[in-house]
C-alpha cells in the first residue's frame, strides 16, 4: 500500500493566532469521510478552493499531510519580516503601549522616520542602522503558503508613547547636553568624545533626543516589532514617533557623535511556542574609524551607577577602544537629577525642572573633574558626595561572552550563540516555499520532520 491509500484521518483542527495551517485546508478534511485515503483528501479539499491554481495548491496541501515532505528550519527573523510582515506568524494578534501619548499625532509622518532620525553628519550615516524607523511604512513582499492571514500594516497599529522614565532620560540626556553647549568655543562644539548610550529602547531614545542640541544621534536599532517579540522594539519605535519631530530639526554646526543602543536587545530568551526571537546585536565602529574621526575618548552611558559592567556584546568594542587609545568611561544615567533646592517658577515649562550632574546646580561642572577630558570649570563646582560615581574609574575587563569575537583583530563581527535571531519556519522540501512560522508546539505541524514534540 502506497503512503498516499493508507487512511487518513484528521486528528485537531489548528484555529488559534499564531498557529500555521490555511482554514480551508481543516473544513476540507473535516468534510472528508474518515475512511477517506490522503489522496481522497486532497481531492474534498481543492474542492473547497476551486481550481484556479490548482498547481501551486496541490503542492501546499501535499506538504501538510505528509510529514516527509516539510522540515523546520531557522531562518533569521528580521528576514522573515521583511518578506512576510511584521506579525510574521501571529497575523491576530497585536501590540500594546503602555503610556500612550495624548499629544497630536501626524501619522504620515512615519514615512519619513527613517530619514527624519538619520544622523546629519554624512561620516556617521555608515553606521546609522534605519531598520526599527522602516518598519511603520514596510509592505509584505510575499504571502505565507500555508498562512496567508492578512497582516494589519503597523504603520496603522503603532501609537506614541511618553512615560516618566522617559522624561528622566530626556532630561538626563539634555544637562547632558548642557555641559557641552557651555564649553563651547569659537571653533564650535566638542567632537573628540564619542558617547555610546546603553539604554532601554524608549529611554535611550528619550535621552539622545534631550541631547540633540549637542550631540548628533546614530541609531542602531536592528529589529523589528512583533507581537511576541522577546525585545518590546514597539515601545522605542513608539518612543521614536513621540520625538520624531525634535530629531528632524536642523541644528547648526557639526556635533559630537552619539551611539543609541537598546539595552534590552539581549533580552532572556527560551521558548519558540511563545516568543519571537528578535533579538540581535549592536555594531559599532572599529577604534581606527573613531581615531579617523578625531575621536580621542570613548563614554559608555547605562542606565544606573550599579550597571558597573557593560553589555556582553560590547565587551570585545570595548577593549578594542581601549587598546586602540581610546580613553573609556562610563556614566550612568541617573547621576542627572534635578536639584530639591531650587526654587519653582510661577509658571512651569516643559523644560522645568532642569536636571543636573550629581543633582545640585553647584555640582553641574564636577563633570569636567570626574572626566578630566578638558580645562577645569569656573567657577569652581562643588563636589556631589551623596551621588556615587563609579563609572568616572570604570576601565572595560576581557571576559568571555556568548558574544566573544572569533576574529582577533579589533572591530571583528562579534560571534553569535546558535539560533540567535532566528525563527522556526515550516518549509517545504519538494520547493523550499516558507509555508508559514512554527511558533507552536501543537497542531499537525508537529509531523514535520524536524518539527515540535511535546
Amino acid at each position: 500500500m502506497s503512503e498516499l491509500d493508507e487512511p487518513f484521518e484528521r486528528d485537531e483542527v489548528l484555529d488559534k493566532p499564531g498557529i500555521i495551517g490555511a482554514r480551508w485546508w481543516h473544513k476540507g478534511l473535516a468534510d472528508a469521510p474518515k475512511d477517506a485515503s490522503r489522496r481522497n483528501a486532497i481531492l474534498v479539499a481543492l474542492g473547497a478552493v476551486g481550481l484556479a491554481g490548482l498547481a501551486g495548491t496541490i503542492a501546499v496541501v501535499a506538504d501538510a499531510c505528509s510529514g516527509d515532505d516539510t522540515e523546520v528550519q531557522r531562518k533569521r527573523a528580521l528576514d522573515m519580516q521583511r518578506t512576510f510582515g511584521w506579525s510574521f506568524g501571529a497575523a491576530q494578534e497585536s501590540v500594546t503601549f503602555d503610556g500612550e501619548s495624548k499629544k497630536p499625532f501626524d501619522r504620515a509622518a512615519l514615512a519619513r522616520m527613517s530619514a527624519d532620525l538619520r544622523p546629519a553628519d554624512e561620516g556617521a550615516r555608515a553606521y546609522y542602522v534605519p531598520a526599527l524607523f522602516e518598519s511603520p511604512s514596510a509592505a509584505p513582499a510575499l504571502v505565507a503558503e500555508g498562512d496567508p492571514a492578512p497582516i494589519t500594516p503597523l504603520g496603522d497599529v503603532l501609537r506614541p508613547i511618553f512615560t516618566p522614565a522617559m522624561d528622566r532620560a530626556y532630561r538626563s540626556g539634555k544637562a547632558l547636553a548642557s555641559l557641552f553647549l557651555a564649553a563651547r568655543t569659537d571653533s564650535g562644539l566638542r567632537r573628540d568624545i564619542a558617547f555610546i548610550v546603553d539604554l532601554d529602547g524608549p529611554e535611550a531614545v528619550a535621552f539622545a533626543a534631550g541631547a540633540a542640541e549637542a550631540f548628533d544621534p546614530v541609531f542602531t536599532f536592528d529589529n523589528w516589532p512583533h507581537p511576541r517579540g522577546v525585545v518590546k522594539a514597539h515601545l522605542t519605535l513608539a518612543a521614536a514617533a513621540y520625538y520624531q519631530p525634535l530629531f528632524a530639526r536642523s541644528y547648526p554646526g557639526p556635533r559630537a557623535t552619539m551611539f543609541v543602543l537598546d539595552r534590552q536587545r539581549l533580552s532572556a530568551y527560551s521558548d519558540d511556542a511563545a516568543q519571537f526571537d528578535n533579538r540581535y546585536v549592536a555594531r559599532l565602529p572599529s577604534a581606527e574609524a573613531l581615531r579617523d574621526r578625531g575621536v580621542r575618548y570613548v563614554l559608555y552611558v547605562v542606565p544606573n551607577p550599579s550597571d558597573s559592567t557593560e553589555s556582553d556584546d560590547l565587551n570585545d568594542d570595548l577593549i578594542a577602544f581601549q587598546t586602540g587609545r581610546l580613553g573609556v568611561r562610563s556614566i550612568a544615567a541617573s547621576v542627572f537629577a534635578a536639584d530639591p533646592a531650587e526654587a519653582k517658577p510661577a509658571s512651569e515649562t516643559e523644560d522645568w525642572p532642569p536636571y543636573y550632574y550629581g543633582g545640585r546646580a553647584a555640582s553641574h561642572g564636577w563633570f569636567w573633574i570626574d572626566y578630566p577630558w578638558g580645562p577645569p570649570p569656573r567657577p569652581a563646582p562643588v563636589e556631589p558626595i551623596a551621588v556615587p560615581r563609579p563609572g568616572k574609574l570604570y576601565t572595560p575587563v576581557p571576559r568571555a561572552t556568548p558574544f566573544s569575537s572569533t576574529v582577533a583583530s579589533p572591530g571583528g563581527a562579534p560571534a553569535l550563540p546558535q539560533g540567535f535571531g532566528t525563527v522556526p519556519v515550516v518549509v517545504a522540501l519538494g520547493t523550499g516555499a516558507i509555508l508559514g512560522a512554527a511558533l507552536s508546539r501543537s497542531g499537525s505541524w508537529n509531523r514535520a520532520s524536524g518539527g515540535f514534540g511535546g
